[in-house]
């Protein structure tokens, strides 16, 4: 049996969760011509429902580096992640690493589903979108004890990479889902590597005295069609 790391429960503040409309609008085409104001108020009522929902949690374990020896990996103890080359790039120079699972809990897209299975479509869409952004600002809350955590011992962090992005097969998650206790946060991972709730991100930060805290750019992604992937040419 694989080790179990420590885990560390993050206590995430909802009231730090700040949905911003006007990043859901421009998913939603609003790109040049305004968007009418009766979508305009249904991005807000879903931003008020869906966080009213939302039971966000989180989880982090901390692990050594291991020198991995291909440019495509990176190693923990009993651990080798194929994470490509650009993963292992980011993360250069880390003494550690902090793994982590976090989710907007079930709710946000039980809403949505039920929306969808109505026929009120873009309701739907919206409420979707909204519990993806939940997610991610609960990932922010991650990454900032993650952060914490390491000034505490004289260090910085890199951003935070999950499978599924930039060539790091999303299968990985059965070997990153390992190092937690089964059901860690209310989050289950099939055999397929789809989580559930959906709603929920899995990943990597480093933590070292010279890492280098890079923003994800799409630039370094070869997902070229991705719904969130910032391009002029989009």
């Amino acid at each position: 049996m694989r080790k179990l790391f420590k885990t560390h429960f993050s206590d995430i503040d909802k009231t730090r969760i700040q949905v911003d409309p006007g990043e859901l609008l421009r998913l939603l085409g609003d790109q040049q011509e305004g968007i009418d104001t009766h979508t305009t108020g249904l991005v807000e009522q879903y931003i008020t429902e869906c966080l009213r929902l939302s039971s966000p949690t989180g989880a982090f374990v901390l692990a050594d580096v291991v020198e991995p020896e291909s440019f495509h990996a990176i190693n923990i103890p009993g651990v080798t992640f194929d994470s490509g080359s650009i993963i292992h790039n980011m993360l250069r120079h880390s003494e550690y690493y902090a793994l982590f699972l976090v989710t907007a809990g079930p709710e946000p897209e039980n809403l949505a589903r039920s929306l969808l299975t109505e026929g009120n479509y873009l309701e739907g869409y919206i409420a979707d979108l909204v519990a993806s952004a939940i997610v991610d600002l609960a990932a922010d809350q991650i990454e900032e004890q993650v952060r914490i955590l390491a000034n505490n011992r004289g260090m910085k962090i890199t951003y935070r990479y999950s499978p599924g992005y930039c060539s790091w097969n999303v299968e990985e998650q059965q070997k990153l889902f390992s190092l937690f206790p089964k059901r860690c946060c209310g989050i289950s991972l099939s055999e397929s590597s789809l989580m559930n709730p959906v709603k929920s991100v899995s990943g990597i930060i480093g933590i070292g005295a010279e890492v280098e805290y890079r923003d994800y750019t799409c630039e370094i992604c070869p997902m070229k069609n991705c719904q969130f992937r910032k391009s002029k040419d989009q």
